[in-house]
C-alpha cells in the first residue's frame, strides 16, 4: 500500500478507536468524571498511540498487515465476532455498575491494573519487534518463516499472552469484579485461536513443529 494512504487509513483507525472507546465509557457511565475509566483510557491508548506510531516508522509492512487481512476460515471469523463483543461488553459492564453505584475495587488498586495493562502492551510490543509476520488474520504468508528468538524463545505466542495480561486487568482497572464473568470467556477464546493457529502453522509453515518441541509453551512459562 502506499505510504501516504497507509498513514491515513491507520491514523484514521486508531482515532475512531479512542472515540468509541470513550463513547463506550463514559456515554454509558453517564458522566465525565469517571476517574476508573480516565485511568484505563490513557492505559489502553497511550501504548497504542506509541506502538502504532513506532511500528509505522520502523516496519509499515507490518502495520499493513495488522490492519488489512480479514479473517476467511470460519472459525476464526465467528471467534473473531465473538471475542468482539466479549471485549465491548467488558467495556460497557463497569460503566453501567459504576453509573449504579458499583465499585467493587481501591482506585490504587485500580491503578495498579493500570500497570499491568501497560505491561501487557510491553509484551506485544517485544513480540511485534522479532515477528513482522504477525498478521491481524490466521494465515501463512510468502517467506515466512519461523520466530524463535527474543520473546519467542519463552512461550510461542507472547502476543496473545499480552493480550491476556490486558484482558485480566480490565476489570481491575474499571473496578467491576463482576467484569471477571466477560474477561475469562475472552481468555477461552484466546485459547481456542491459538490451538487452531497451531494447528494451520503445523501443517503449512516448515520448521513450525520443531519450533514446538524446543520451545514447550504456548502462553504461560511452566504452565500452558
Amino acid at each position: 500500500m502506499d505510504k501516504k494512504k497507509l498513514y491515513l487509513l491507520v491514523w484514521t483507525s486508531v482515532a475512531i478507536f479512542f472515540g468509541l472507546l470513550l463513547a463506550l465509557i463514559f456515554a454509558v457511565a453517564g458522566t465525565w468524571s469517571f476517574s476508573y475509566g480516565w485511568g484505563f483510557w490513557f492505559a489502553f491508548c497511550i501504548p497504542t498511540f506509541l506502538i502504532t506510531a513506532y511500528f509505522l516508522k520502523v516496519d509499515p509492512t507490518l502495520i499493513e498487515r495488522r490492519i488489512m487481512p480479514t479473517e476467511t476460515r470460519p472459525k476464526q471469523v465467528i471467534g473473531q465476532s465473538i471475542a468482539m463483543l466479549f471485549f465491548c461488553s467488558l467495556i460497557v459492564v463497569p460503566a453501567v455498575c459504576y453509573r449504579f453505584g458499583y465499585i467493587n475495587f481501591p482506585f490504587a488498586v485500580s491503578v495498579i491494573a493500570d500497570f499491568c495493562i501497560i505491561g501487557g502492551f510491553v509484551m506485544v510490543f517485544k513480540a511485534f519487534s522479532v515477528n513482522t509476520f504477525a498478521s491481524r488474520a490466521v494465515e501463512t504468508m510468502e517467506n515466512q518463516s519461523v520466530i524463535c528468538t527474543g520473546i519467542y524463545s519463552k512461550i510461542r505466542h507472547p502476543m496473545y499472552a499480552g493480550a491476556s495480561l490486558i484482558i485480566i486487568a480490565i476489570p481491575i482497572a474499571l473496578g467491576s469484579v463482576v467484569d471477571f464473568s466477560l474477561a475469562l470467556p475472552l481468555i477461552g477464546i484466546i485459547v481456542l485461536r491459538i490451538l487452531d493457529e497451531e494447528k494451520l502453522l503445523i501443517n503449512e509453515l516448515e520448521g513450525y513443529q520443531k519450533y514446538c518441541k524446543e520451545t514447550k509453551y504456548r502462553l504461560i512459562p511452566y504452565i500452558w
